[in-house]
């Protein structure tokens, strides 16, 4: 079931069957964003300017102001995506994109013609011999899960092992700061990273940074700089990283209070069969249709790509108490 389809037969589940607890909410910005108040444009004379964006943004991340020549500043991860993809087509990679994830991924990389290995992420990685290009999300959403410790190095040798012909490309989205594994990446110059204020800021499609390995450098600039540059958001993404730089810790406090009351409420019903709440998902073991009998709406895991006989619910409908 895809996302959009899912959408429609939750509005008539709820319509009709108003006695469902509906623990199936996944848009984070409808449910948080009423907690907090407005970002305002901010005035400061830098805010226009994606160079001090990035430097703003990098020093909230803790991460070494130097990678500014390395950074490129879009509107946003799937911005960045595209404009890679796009990229990486022109160099008739292969890229290994997860099918479980992100359903966008595989439309951001139909749309701009890259050769796409599909693989599930959850249950580990795809053939690397067949890739010049491998995506990642780190940690992995909706299955609150890092990579493996052997599988991250696995990924690391197959960089390392030809560093002029691969391409990996981690997106940090869901973690901010980034994980250590991505932090060391960065590091050791072996993966592009994308981050975004979308998540900590609650304001998606404003800011996103894509930090590149030096040996990509004028190669990427090349290819973010025709990206459209809107300046109020830019002002928007300065005003978050500047006068709002506490947003992310609030925002993460009210994520862990939801967490804390489903996996509450979880453990009072141990027919669920779930998984503790990482972030705002946690998986059930119990199909959607078998949550429905339960009196609970979640998410079937296909929506992310998932296997039928697993479900998703949410923290973020604050449905339970």
């Amino acid at each position: 079931m895809n996302h959009e389809a899912f959408l429609a037969l939750r509005a008539s589940l709820r319509a009709g069957r108003p006695e469902l607890v509906d623990l199936a909410e996944l848009n984070v910005y409808r449910s948080l964003g009423p907690s907090f108040s407005v970002i305002a444009p901010s005035l400061h004379s830098e805010a226009p300017y994606r160079c001090h964006v990035a430097e703003r943004f990098l020093a909230h991340l803790g991460l070494d102001g130097q990678l500014k020549s390395r950074t490129q500043v879009s509107h946003g991860v799937r911005r960045s995506l595209r404009a890679l993809f796009g990229w990486l087509a022109s160099r008739n990679a292969r890229v290994g994109v997860p099918d479980d994830v992100y359903p966008v991924y595989l439309r951001l990389a139909e749309e701009a013609g890259v050769e796409v290995l599909r693989f599930s992420a959850r249950e580990g990685l795809p053939p690397l011999e067949q890739c010049e290009a491998l995506l990642l999300c780190e940690p992995l959403k909706p299955w609150g899960l890092t990579l493996r410790r052997d599988d991250a190095e696995t990924v690391e040798a197959w960089v390392r092992a030809a560093p002029r012909q691969r391409v990996l490309l981690i997106d940090s989205a869901y973690a901010t700061p980034p994980t250590p594994w991505v932090r060391r990446l960065l590091e050791e110059d072996l993966a592009f990273v994308l981050a975004s204020l979308s998540k900590g800021w609650l304001i998606p499609d404003h800011v996103g940074l894509c930090v590149t390995p030096e040996r990509w450098r004028e190669e990427v600039r090349a290819v973010f700089a025709p990206l459209p540059k809107d300046e109020q958001k830019l002002r928007m993404g300065y005003a978050a990283l500047t006068e709002h730089a506490s947003r992310p810790s609030e925002v993460g406090a009210l994520l862990a209070e939801r967490a804390r009351i489903l996996d509450a409420y979880t453990a009072r019903r141990p027919g669920l069969r779930t998984s503790r709440c990482v972030g705002y998902f946690a998986t059930s073991q119990c199909s959607f249709d078998e949550l429905l009998e339960h009196g609970v709406l979640g998410v079937p895991a296909s929506v992310f790509g998932g296997p039928a006989q697993l479900s998703i619910v949410s923290s973020l409908s604050a449905a339970v108490s």
